[in-house]
């Protein structure tokens, strides 16, 4: 008579053994998405610090531009030509150019020759200056029929050519135009539009200029 053997599978440690085998899954998954979001918070905590580091760095060297600008632009800013702003040359529009002219009168290349010794001992090798140019939001009266756009830019122009023929590096220099579009003022009275009209020459530095 032969015996029967016993079948001692359980279907129940099977199911048993999935359920922790998922559960392990599960676990390990978990640590795996904590540790990534750690290592993520990481690294934005690390991306935050260098911008701070580099935004420090750059008011620090802004203030010390700043500080030898006031020095080097002394004689101008005391006798009104210009004015220092944010760390920009202000010039106003009546000391450079005619009305509604775009080149510069005689009086206005002295004012660029006055300011530009200092304006290149503040300069470091790897800035670049940019020379914008602004008016207020009246027509252009001029044979030209130029607009407020082309006006900006011409006298931006002027002032650039004005700057190399003073020895400054061509390839360090650029114009811009911005009309009427960007007053420091409202256009409601004489004054402020004649405030408006007016020649802004910063400094930056090319690194900047290229991470934009």
């Amino acid at each position: 008579m032969g015996f029967r053997r016993e079948d001692n599978h359980n279907p129940w440690m099977a199911y048993t053994d999935l359920g922790v085998a998922l559960v392990s899954l599960f676990i390990l998954a978990f640590v795996a998405m904590a540790t990534l979001k750690e290592q993520k918070a990481e690294d934005l905590t690390r991306t935050e610090e260098e911008v701070l580091s580099c935004q420090e760095e750059m008011r620090k060297i802004a203030a010390e531009r700043n500080a030898l600008l006031s020095q080097s632009l002394k004689s101008s800013i005391e006798q009104g030509l210009i004015a220092l702003e944010d760390g920009k040359i202000q010039i106003q529009a009546s000391f450079l150019f005619p009305i509604n002219g775009a080149n510069l009168t005689a009086e206005g290349i002295k004012v660029i020759e006055g300011i530009s010794k200092g304006l290149l001992d503040a300069m470091a090798p790897g800035d670049v200056i940019m020379v914008s140019g602004f008016t207020d939001d009246l027509p252009v009266k001029n044979s030209q029929n130029f607009s407020n756009w082309n006006l900006s830019t011409e006298r931006a122009v002027s002032v650039v050519k004005a700057l190399v023929a003073q020895g400054f590096p061509p390839e360090r220099l650029f114009a811009a135009g911005f009309g009427e579009h960007q007053p420091k003022y409202p256009n409601d009275s004489e004054e402020h539009r004649s405030l408006n009209r007016r020649v802004e020459i910063g400094v930056t530095p090319l690194q900047m200029m290229e991470k934009k």
